[in-house]
């Protein structure tokens, strides 16, 4: 896997982000190279969601400096948005639309031809089983269904690294399956970071994971030592996990 300087695609050097009073992030870096899978793990609350935001420029940053294609992330620079494919823990769709024409116009969106468009949507559609459903209105769909929609429409141009946040959210077995199957099959094509709570998912997917708390990198943790995945996850558990504080320590919770 590709690890020098000169292919970085994204690079997080020393970010800060604040809401109000809260920090969410603090002294954030980390970088993800071409081809690389890389998941962000951390407990509810430690800014992967804010990262993942910061990334797509849905958000400012107010300190330090986030690059992506070795050009810094600002207002004015957006471009780069177009050879990603971004799925959000909540979708953000178009409710009136019906499948079919919101993958039309997310296709047009990208400059797709028309060949291409009606090509892929076709293709897409089938490819997470959403026939039935092509000619509903999104806002009529459930929310398995609205996931699958939103993971169509990020891959409907064919990106180059695909940004996931909590992709597996509300989908049924066959669909993550489907949806595992599909994202190793782009391993040395294309480059993924991915949020994801479920580990065994994960762990079988991804080669590096950057184990998040209180808004910084905690640790880095590879798979590159010959660990089996059920020892891998357990190791990644173990920094989520210190600290718990069992029930027995609650008296009147018997």
């Amino acid at each position: 896997m590709a690890t020098s300087q000169g292919d970085q695609l994204i690079r997080f050097d020393n970010v800060a982000k604040s809401y109000s009073d809260r920090r969410v992030l603090s002294h954030l870096s980390l970088s993800i190279h071409e081809n690389d899978f890389v998941a962000l793990v951390g407990n509810n609350g430690c800014g992967k969601t804010t990262t993942i935001n910061i990334l797509c420029n849905l958000v400012s940053y107010d300190e330090g400096e986030v690059r992506v294609f070795g050009k810094k992330v600002t207002k004015d620079y957006t471009s780069y948005k177009s050879k990603l494919g971004i799925v959000l823990s909540t979708p953000y769709l178009i409710g009136e639309f019906s499948v079919t024409d919101y993958l039309s116009f997310v296709g047009k969106f990208q400059f797709l031809s028309r060949h291409d468009i009606k090509t892929r949507t076709g293709d897409i559609i089938r490819l997470f089983d959403l026939a039935e459903y092509a000619a509903l209105a999104i806002k009529n769909l459930s929310s398995g269904n609205k996931m699958k929609v939103s993971l169509a429409a990020a891959l409907i141009h064919n990106p180059e690294i695909l940004v996931l946040d909590e992709p597996f959210v509300n989908l049924d077995i066959r669909t993550i399956q489907n949806l595992t199957d599909i994202l190793k099959s782009f391993k040395g094509k294309k480059t993924i970071f991915i949020t994801s709570h479920n580990l065994d998912l994960v762990t079988d997917l991804c080669s590096r994971f950057l184990i998040m708390e209180k808004g910084s990198i905690l640790t880095e943790v590879t798979n590159s030592s010959g660990l089996t995945t059920t020892e891998l996850k357990e190791q990644i558990k173990g920094y989520l996990t210190s600290g718990n504080k069992p029930v027995e320590q609650i008296d009147w919770l018997k």
